[in-house]
């Protein structure tokens, strides 16, 4: 709803978030130097694409969710943090200084809140309603991905989210404010509303896919309604982003002489990515830090994604972006089809949804020599699509959230294990520390309830 005055807010555009020390939390502090008048549809446009800090992610999921392996000499070398992070101890952190996955989703909250209350106050939707159509349903989806991300880390699988605690959901740009936990399905709830208020506005596609689009907001609902395990609602989402573009990769088309074997991402290039975002920090080509041999060894014969993903020291490579310095983690056209699969079979299709798999993984094996699937029921079938989903999306950051949907299910449950300096650590399916602790000092200064690991 538009209003009738004129408001002018102020906010750090500059301001990027550093991965590392924060004195205060991001919730409780508003950010105060370089300051900048946002007032005009200009500002807003320039606010929502930075992408230094609306197109981030964190990097806590990647390190932990067990696709990735780092020699014993690698995690020697590596931060407390990481190391930690890698072995699932309980506290991460020990310090209390690395507040980044918590601050980050945070400051892009404020970011969209401050565009859409500019947005609000003006007269005539600033004289360009197109344009101010199109910025408020970006601030709109933008929110939803990043109240998402929190969800993600800090938040357990969906089941019955009503007595979960979720995060802390902020509509607005005031402060302070009293800040307490909603429940998961109330954080569901709102995201679902920001995204289906947005998609009437938003293009079909963008040539810039740092900027959302009708197609990213569908597949974004798609991975919502599957983490909730609405299977159905799941599969109208991915439906509506699949008529929109279907089209992917031939893996047959790569140059897998390169070092990436993906172009180098400059908005335009790769058709699959729908929305970019990249982790901030980056594992590609990092030497000492390796593909999982378990699930190196689970490709088949003339799989063409060895070569795509992998190099010949196990190196991952295979980020979208074409760049070791981005390490895509945004929403991309093959997960839909891994989506819509799954969300067949489960909505007993399977037979379907193997159809659906196999119009996907025609263009992953060598011309010709994709193998036949024959699984003889529906568990069987549910089995080789989570597979197949697990070697498609490695390093997406998507990993983390599958295996804590899928180890509520007994069939589908993963214990995770690592080794290092001959002592076994080990991450069993449900266990507290598939969610993350909320930085102490948010705790301390807002009250909120700690998540127990």
């Amino acid at each position: 709803m538009r209003k009738s005055h004129r408001n002018t807010y102020i906010i750090s555009l500059s301001l990027v978030l550093t991965w590392t020390a924060c004195s205060k939390e991001f919730l409780d502090v508003k950010p105060q130097k370089q300051q900048v008048v946002v007032e005009t549809l200009q500002d807003v446009n320039a606010l929502l694409d930075n992408a230094e800090v609306l197109n981030r992610t964190d990097y806590f999921r990647l390190i932990s969710d067990g696709d990735l392996t780092f020699t014993e000499n690698k995690l020697k070398s590596v931060s407390e943090l990481q190391r930690n992070l890698y072995l699932w101890n309980r506290i991460i952190d020990p310090t209390g200084k690395n507040t980044s996955p918590w601050d980050l989703p945070y400051q892009q909250i404020m970011y969209v809140n401050v565009a859409m209350e500019t947005l609000d106050a003006m007269n005539n939707y600033g004289n360009d309603r197109s344009l101010w159509q199109r910025l408020y349903s970006s601030a709109l989806f933008y929110r939803a991905w990043a109240h998402y991300q929190l969800l993600q880390d800090f938040a357990p699988g969906f089941n019955n989210g009503s007595d979960q605690l979720g995060v802390p959901i902020i509509a607005d740009s005031k402060y302070p404010k009293l800040i307490q936990r909603a429940t998961l399905t109330e954080c569901y709830d709102f995201i679902i509303n920001d995204l289906t208020r947005a998609i009437s506005e938003l293009p079909l596609k963008t040539d810039i896919k740092t900027r959302p689009s009708k197609q990213a907001a569908h597949a974004l609902l798609a991975r919502i309604y599957q983490n909730q395990h609405q299977h159905d609602l799941a599969l109208v989402e991915v439906n509506k982003a699949l008529d929109i573009d279907h089209h992917v990769l031939d893996y047959n088309d790569l140059n897998f002489s390169a070092a990436f074997p993906f172009s180098m991402f400059n908005y335009h290039t790769n058709p699959e990515i729908i929305f970019f975002t990249n982790a901030g920090l980056s594992l590609v080509s990092v030497a000492g830090v390796q593909v999982a041999d378990d699930l190196l060894s689970s490709y088949r014969e003339n799989d063409l994604r060895v070569k795509a993903l992998f190099d010949r020291n196990k190196l991952y490579i295979g980020t979208y972006s074409g760049n070791s310095l981005y390490h895509f983690t945004g929403l991309a056209i093959d997960e839909l089809y891994l989506v819509k699969a799954e969300s067949l079979m489960r909505t007993n299709r399977w037979k379907e949804g193997i159809e659906v798999l196999e119009v996907l993984l025609k263009k992953r094996y060598k011309n010709g020599l994709l193998p036949t699937f024959t699984p003889h029921d529906d568990q069987e079938a549910l089995s080789l699509i989570l597979n197949e989903r697990h070697k498609e999306l490695v390093g997406r950051g998507t990993r983390w959230s599958d295996l804590k949907r899928q180890n509520l299910e007994t069939a589908t449950q993963i214990d995770l294990t690592r080794t290092y300096l001959n002592e076994t650590f080990l991450l069993p399916a449900n266990s507290n520390r598939y969610v993350f602790e909320i930085p102490q000092t948010e705790i301390e200064i807002s009250g909120i309830e700690q998540n127990i690991r």
